[in-house]
């Protein structure tokens, strides 16, 4: 919500989508930020499953765009954040 938040509180241009990595908790959650902003954005969460091995959609998907292409983004923001913290982690083992 607060990353939400923070960005809507910009004039940058709105996203055609929010694509959330999590369940419905999470795509509620970013749902109510819209409803703050009243702001129409379509939001779609990718939930792994309780074994992390299903790739679960909450939400419409939008025709513009399709299920693939969505996993893709959602691994390459993972392995992004992944390779970022260990650098950090990295960076404060050094000091």
């Amino acid at each position: 919500k607060e990353v939400l938040r923070r960005r809507f509180a910009n004039p940058w241009q709105l996203p055609n989508l929010i694509l959330i990595d999590g369940g419905k908790g999470q795509v509620n959650g970013a749902k109510e930020v819209l409803l703050e902003f009243g702001l129409k954005i379509p939001v779609v969460g990718i939930a792994k499953g309780a074994k992390r091995k299903k790739n679960e959609f909450i939400g419409e998907i939008p025709e513009s765009f399709n299920r693939e292409t969505l996993i893709k983004a959602r691994d390459e923001a993972h392995r992004f954040a992944v390779s970022y913290h260990r650098n950090l982690f990295r960076k404060s083992m050094i000091n």
